[in-house]
C-alpha cells in the first residue's frame, strides 16, 4: 500500500491536543534539559512510590530506560487505579500498538507493529491464561487473548516486548503482553482500595454499576502475606448502523455488455447488549526465609452475556435484474429503483444468551543462594463457554429505493408497511459449547557470572499441554402453523420502529415461542463446527546476559516442539442432513530454533542506543487447524466444499530492531525507533480444486466429483517494517504532554492470480497510520488529561473475493479526578468524547478501498463514567 504521510498531518491537525502543546514546549525544553543532569540509577526506580499519573508515566518509561530489551509499559497510578477501564485501552496509548473494537465498542484486541492480534501473545504473570467466550464466535476459535476477563484494577504493570528474549515464551511474531499483578509482600500491610463507579452508556440510555476492590495484608514479620480483589462491572451496549449487508455482486445493470458491482441488502442494524463480569483474584506470598519464596496466583471469573442484533433491508440479491433508473459511479451501481418483489422487504433478528467462566492458578517457587537462582513455576488454567443462539428471517413485498451516495448507505421502502406484512422465512436455534484448559510446567536456573562481561547466564525447560474444543447443536423450526398459514413478524414486534423499518423486536417473547414449539429438524450437530484439537510445547533456553563499560545486554536461543493432534469430522450432504459421516483424525509436529540477541549501548547517561534481532514464530489460529471436512453439489453452483488444514506449518519471521532515546529528565523522552520484520509465509484462505467422493442424495450412486475446496493454505511472505516516533515531557506548572506516533509498511508478495488481476496483496490489520496523543495536568488536588488515539484503515477480511477495509478512526478520551483527601477522590471520565462513528469499506477489482462501495457507518456512542475511589 503505498500511501503518502499526508494521513500522519491530516491526524495532528484534527488533534486539538497537540496545539496546545506546541506553543509551550519551546521554553520547556531547554528546562528540562537543565533537570535532567541529575542521572537517574536502576535503584531509583524501585523507590519511586506511585502517585498521581505524572508519576506513573514516570515509572513507565523508567521501566523502559533500563530494560535490556525493546521494552514499553504502562504502570498503575496506585493500587486499583489504572489510567484506563480495560487493558487494552492502556494499551492503545504504547507506540505501535492499535485497538479492534468488539460490537459494543469496547477495545477487545490488540496488534502490535501491523500484525494481526492471533500473531500476538499476552501472558498473566509470565504465563497463558485458557479463554472462552458467551458469543457465537467461538465457532471460529482465535488465540487472540480475552481482554475483557481481566479488569484493568488488578494490574499493577503492562510491559510490552517488541524485541524477543530466550526466557520468554515463543508464539508472538508482533509483540508479547506481559500483565502483571500486586504481589502483597511489596504493598503496603493492611491496605484496602475500594472503587465505586457508575457508567452512563449514551445510545443504549442506561446506566450500570462498577465496583472493584483489592486488599493487601502481611504480617508483622513480612514474611508472609496475601491479597484479595474483585470487579463487578455491567455494561449496557447499544450501536446502531447503516450498512450494505451480503457484499458486493457483480451484473450488466444498465443493460451495456459491461459488468457492475451492486449491494446485497440496503438497510438498517441495531446491535443490543446487556452483560455482567465478575471477577475475583487472590495471591498468597511465604518467604519461607532469605532464599525461599512461594508466590500463589488464582484468577476466577465468569460472565453472563445478552444480545441481539437486528438488520431491515431492502434485499436486493434477488431482484436486481429489475433494477430502474440506476445511477453508475465508476463501475458501481450507488442508487437505483427497485419494482415490488415479494422477497425485497427483509428483517433479520439475531440473540444471543449464554456465559463463559475462566479460572487460573499458578505457583512459582523460586530458591536464592548467593549466586544462583532456581525457580519452578506450575499452572492450570480453563475456561468453558456456552451460548445459545436463535436466529429468524422474514420477508415482504414491497418496492424500494436505494442510495450509497455520499459513503451513506439508505433504502426507503413501501411506507404502508407493518410488522405483520413480513413473512416468517427461517429460523433456527443453536446452543454452542466451548472449552479450553492448559496445564503447564516450567524450571529455571540462573547462575551469577563474575568473568567481566558476561553477567549472568539462564537456562531452562517448559512443558505445556492446551486443548481446545467446540460443538454446535442445531435445530430448525417451522415457518407456518399447522393449518397452513404463514408466521409473521407481527408475532415478535412492535409497531414501534427507528429509521422507518427497524421494528423493536421482543427477543423473549420469541425464545418463549421457540421452547414451546417442535423444530421440523433436529437438534442435530452441526458438523462444521465441530473440532477438538490438543497441541503439546516442550521448550528449551540458554540465555546469556551481559554488562560491560556501556554495554549490556542479552543474547540466547530458544528451541521448540509443537506437536497437534486434531479431531473432527468429515461428511458430504447437507449440514442438518449428512451423509457418509467418518471421524478425522490428524497429527503434525514441527521444530523451532529461535535465536535473539539485544545489544544495548548507553551513549551518555541520557541516551540509550539500542539493536535487536531474532527469529521468532507464531502458531496458527485454531480455526484454520480444524480436521473438518465437507462438500455439497447443486445444480446451479457445481460442487463446492470447505476443509481445515492441520498439517499447516507456523508464521515464521526474521525481526531487527534499532532504536535510539533520549532521556532528558527523569520523567521524559523522545525516541525514535526502526523495526523491519521478513515474514517467510502468511496463512491465508485459497481455493483450490480436488476430487472427492459424492454420493447423490436423490439416487444414491456414488462417484468422483471435482470440488472448489476453499481451505487454508502456507501461502507467500512478504515484508513488514516502519518507525516509531515517541515523545513524552512533563512541563511547568503541572502540564504534561504524551504522544507517539507509528508508521508501519508491508509489502506481501503477489500470487500468480494477483498478478494477472492487477490486484495488490494486502496485510490484514496493518493501519500504516498510528497517532497517540496526550495532555494532562496535575497538581495536589485536582488532575486532568484529554487523550486522542487514532489509527488509519486497515484490511480485516475478505469476502466474494473484495478486500474488506475499516477506515481510519479517532477518538477523544477525558478523565478528571479531584482529591478530597489523601484517601478519597472523585473521578469523571468521557469516553468517545466527540461520538465519532466508524466506517467499513469494500474494496475494488485491485483490492483497495472503494469510497462507492460503503460497507457500514457504526454510531457507538458516547460513555460517561462517574465514582469515588477510597483507601482505607
Amino acid at each position: 500500500m503505498n500511501k503518502k504521510f499526508s494521513t500522519l498531518t491530516v491526524c495532528i491537525k484534527k488533534a486539538l491536543l497537540p496545539t496546545l502543546v506546541l506553543g509551550t514546549c519551546t521554553t520547556a525544553f531547554a528546562a528540562a534539559q537543565e533537570d535532567g543532569k541529575n542521572k537517574i540509577t536502576k535503584e531509583d526506580i524501585e523507590q519511586i512510590e506511585v502517585r498521581g499519573y505524572a508519576a506513573s508515566v514516570e515509572k513507565s518509561i523508567n521501566m523502559k530506560r533500563f530494560s535490556n530489551s525493546v521494552v514499553d509499559a504502562v504502570s498503575a497510578e496506585d493500587i486499583g487505579k489504572f489510567p484506563d477501564q480495560t487493558v487494552a485501552d492502556a494499551l492503545q496509548r504504547i507506540p505501535g500498538v492499535q485497538v479492534e473494537k468488539d460490537l459494543g465498542g469496547e477495545s477487545d484486541r490488540v496488534s502490535i507493529r501491523g500484525t494481526a492480534p492471533h500473531l500476538n501473545i499476552t501472558l498473566l504473570n509470565g504465563q497463558n491464561v485458557a479463554s472462552a467466550t458467551a458469543s457465537a464466535s467461538i465457532t471460529r476459535p482465535s488465540r487472540g487473548f480475552n481482554y475483557s476477563l481481566l479488569p484493568a484494577e488488578m494490574v499493577d504493570t503492562l510491559e510490552v516486548y517488541k524485541s524477543a528474549e530466550a526466557d520468554i515464551d515463543e508464539g508472538s511474531i508482533g509483540g508479547t503482553v506481559v500483565v502483571k499483578t500486586r504481589k502483597p509482600l511489596d504493598s503496603e500491610a493492611n491496605y484496602a482500595a475500594l472503587s465505586v463507579k457508575a457508567f452512563h452508556f449514551e445510545n443504549a440510555d442506561e446506566t450500570k454499576p462498577y465496583v472493584s476492590g483489592l486488599y493487601s495484608w502481611k504480617n508483622e514479620a513480612q514474611d508472609f502475606g496475601f491479597n484479595v480483589g474483585f470487579v463487578h462491572k455491567e455494561t449496557a451496549t447499544q450501536r446502531d448502523s447503516k450498512e450494505v449487508r451480503f457484499g458486493y455482486r457483480s451484473t450488466d445493470a444498465n443493460q451495456d455488455g459491461n459488468a457492475e458491482f451492486y449491494p446485497g441488502a440496503v438497510g438498517y442494524n441495531r446491535y443490543a447488549s446487556d452483560s455482567d463480569l465478575d471477577t475475583a483474584t487472590a495471591t498468597f506470598q511465604y518467604a519461607a526465609n532469605d532464599n525461599l519464596e512461594f508466590v500463589f496466583n488464582n484468577l476466577y471469573s465468569k460472565s453472563e452475556h445478552e444480545s441481539y442484533g437486528t438488520y431491515s433491508s431492502g434485499f436486493i440479491l434477488q431482484n436486481i435484474a429489475n433494477i430502474e433508473n440506476p445511477v453508475i459511479v465508476d463501475g458501481t451501481v450507488v442508487a437505483g429503483d427497485l419494482p415490488a418483489h415479494n422477497n425485497l422487504g427483509y428483517y433479520g433478528n439475531a440473540g444471543y444468551r449464554g456465559e463463559f467462566k475462566t479460572q487460573a492458578h499458578d505457583l512459582k517457587v523460586t530458591f536464592k543462594a548467593d549466586d544462583y537462582t532456581l525457580t519452578g513455576q506450575f499452572g492450570y488454567s480453563k475456561a468453558d463457554g456456552e451460548v445459545s443462539d436463535v436466529y429468524s428471517e422474514y420477508y415482504a413485498n414491497t418496492n424500494a429505493s436505494f442510495t450509497l451516495e455520499n459513503g451513506t448507505p439508505d433504502v426507503t421502502l413501501s411506507a404502508d408497511l407493518s410488522p405483520e406484512d413480513y413473512r416468517l422465512d427461517y429460523n433456527h436455534k443453536n446452543d454452542i459449547f466451548n472449552d479450553s484448559d492448559e496445564l503447564y510446567a516450567q524450571f529455571d536456573v540462573e547462575y551469577l557470572l563474575d568473568t567481566g562481561f558476561f553477567t549472568a547466564i539462564k537456562a531452562g525447560v517448559k512443558y505445556r499441554e492446551h486443548t481446545k474444543a467446540a460443538s454446535l447443536m442445531k435445530a430448525n423450526y417451522p415457518k407456518v402453523s399447522a393449518a397452513g398459514e404463514n408466521f409473521n413478524l407481527g408475532m415478535f414486534a412492535s409497531d414501534s420502529a427507528s429509521d422507518g423499518i427497524l421494528w423493536q423486536f421482543d427477543n423473549n417473547q420469541y425464545a418463549d415461542w421457540i421452547s414451546s414449539t417442535s423444530p421440523t429438524s433436529g437438534p442435530y450437530e452441526h458438523l462444521d463446527y465441530t473440532f477438538d484439537l490438543e497441541e503439546t510445547v516442550t521448550a528449551g533456553y540458554v540465555k546469556a546476559v551481559f554488562e560491560h563499560n556501556k554495554w549490556r545486554g542479552n543474547m540466547g536461543v530458544r528451541a521448540v516442539k509443537t506437536e497437534l493432534d486434531s479431531r473432527s469430522v468429515e461428511y458430504t450432504g447437507r449440514s442438518f442432513a449428512p451423509e457418509n459421516i467418518q471421524d478425522v483424525y490428524s497429527s503434525n509436529s514441527y521444530d523451532d530454533f529461535l535465536p535473539s540477541v539485544n545489544i544495548n549501548y548507553d551513549f551518555t547517561d541520557d541516551v540509550v542506543l539500542r539493536f535487536a534481532a531474532a527469529k521468532v514464530m507464531s502458531r496458527p489460529d485454531y480455526d484454520f487447524l480444524s480436521a473438518r471436512k465437507s462438500g455439497y453439489c447443486a445444480a446451479a453452483t457445481g460442487c463446492k466444499g470447505s476443509q481445515g488444514n492441520p498439517d499447516l506449518k507456523p508464521y515464521r519471521s526474521t525481526q531487527y530492531d534499532l532504536s535510539a532515546e533520549w532521556y532528558f529528565n527523569e520523567s521524559s523522552i523522545l525516541s525514535l525507533a526502526y523495526f523491519y520484520k521478513d515474514i517467510d509465509s502468511y496463512i491465508t484462505n485459497t481455493t483450490v480444486e480436488k476430487q472427492w467422493t459424492w454420493t447423490d442424495p436423490d439416487t444414491g450412486v456414488e462417484e468422483v466429483r471435482d470440488f472448489l475446496v476453499t481451505q487454508p493454505q502456507n501461502g507467500l511472505g512478504g515484508e513488514n517494517s516502519g518507525f516509531e516516533v515517541n515523545y513524552t515531557q512533563k512541563l511547568m506548572y503541572g502540564f504534561g504532554i504524551q504522544t507517539n506516533y507509528t508508521y508501519s509498511d508491508a509489502e506481501l508478495e503477489q500470487t500468480a492470480e494477483q498478478k494477472a488481476a492487477g490486484e495488490e496483496a494486502v496485510l490484514p490489520n496493518n493501519s500504516e497510520d498510528t497517532f497517540n496523543a496526550t495532555v494532562y495536568y496535575e497538581n495536589t488536588a485536582f488532575s486532568a488529561r484529554v487523550s486522542y488515539t487514532y489509527r488509519s484503515e486497515y484490511f480485516y477480511t475478505n469476502y466474494l473475493g473484495l478486500n474488506q477495509y475499516k477506515d481510519g478512526f479517532g477518538q477523544y478520551d477525558l478523565n478528571i479526578s479531584y482529591n478530597v483527601s489523601e484517601d478519597f477522590n472523585l473521578i469523571f471520565q468521557a469516553i468517545n468524547l466527540t461520538n465519532e462513528e466508524q466506517k467499513a469499506t469494500s474494496g475494488n477489482s485491485t483490492g483497495m478501498p472503494d469510497a462507492n462501495r460503503p460497507l457500514a457507518i457504526h454510531d457507538y456512542g458516547r460513555r460517561f463514567l462517574v465514582g469515588a475511589q477510597m483507601k482505607f
